[in-house]
């Protein structure tokens, strides 16, 4: 794992969030259009697990609301996360959505209020991981289960060396950390969740040509060796999703 020293402050970092997301009308669209294979695939892990009608999803960090437009046309009860201001605005006056400005610690949500929790890039961003998924835990119902998706860059820097310097891969300073299947597995573990599992889960499409067909390729082979590894081979360096359950204590 990988960590950015030094940081920005939380306040600061925050703030920067106003200016993070698209607000123009085609930028959003292109947006829109990068990430929707990610979320029909996490839509569909969802369903899936035979979730019932009107099962309630937080998704933290919404940015501008598609999966939980998505989730809402499928019969969830959604509702989400979102710090950047032009993204939950989008999400409420354009999407209808119910969106909250506060960070997932100072909402104090009902133990046990939600089936899934979902953080779509976003747990690279937070100055405590271990903290948040543990408020994740809180919040999910027995059995309930939460999906993260975030990127797996160190590996390719290691590739470029210092060509990487090009690219700013860590997305910095916004990224606080760069994960690995390993570690993201350990924090889950430590913060109660069972049964975790790390997968591939789809790839981006960037509007950029050259990143758009990187992503293109290097998701499909990860796709291919992972279907064909039976889940044992994560190609290093694509965007994994990761799924953990918490435990139904009324089972054995």
């Amino acid at each position: 794992m990988v960590s950015l020293h030094p940081r920005p402050g939380a306040e600061d970092l925050l703030k920067s969030y106003d200016t993070y997301l698209p607000t123009q009308a085609d930028e959003i669209a292109s947006w829109e259009k990068m990430i929707t294979p990610v979320i029909e695939n996490a839509a569909t892990l969802l369903e899936s697990q035979n979730y019932s009608d009107g099962a309630r999803l937080l998704d933290i960090g919404c940015g501008h609301g598609f999966f939980l437009k998505k989730m809402a046309q499928r019969g969830w009860v959604v509702e989400g996360i979102e710090v950047s201001r032009p993204g939950r605005e989008y999400a409420r006056e354009k999407l209808g959505l119910k969106i909250h400005s506060e960070l997932l610690e100072e909402l104090a949500f009902p133990k046990e209020s939600f089936d899934v929790v979902t953080l779509f890039y976003v747990i690279e961003h937070v100055h405590d991981p271990g903290r948040v998924l543990q408020e994740v835990y809180h919040i999910l119902k027995p059995g309930g289960m939460i999906l993260l998706r975030w990127p797996h860059s160190t590996p390719v820097i290691k590739i470029l060396g210092p060509f990487a310097k090009r690219f700013d891969i860590y997305h910095t300073p916004f990224h606080l950390y760069d994960f690995n299947p390993g570690a993201i597995q350990v924090l889950l573990q430590k913060s109660g969740f069972s049964a975790v599992q790390n997968m591939i889960g789809g790839f981006t499409l960037p509007k950029k040509r050259f990143y758009r067909w990187s992503s293109v390729i290097f998701g499909r082979i990860a796709q291919v060796l992972h279907f064909f590894s039976a889940g044992s081979v994560l190609l290093p360096g694509v965007s994994k999703t990761t799924i953990g359950f918490k435990k139904n204590q009324g089972l054995p």
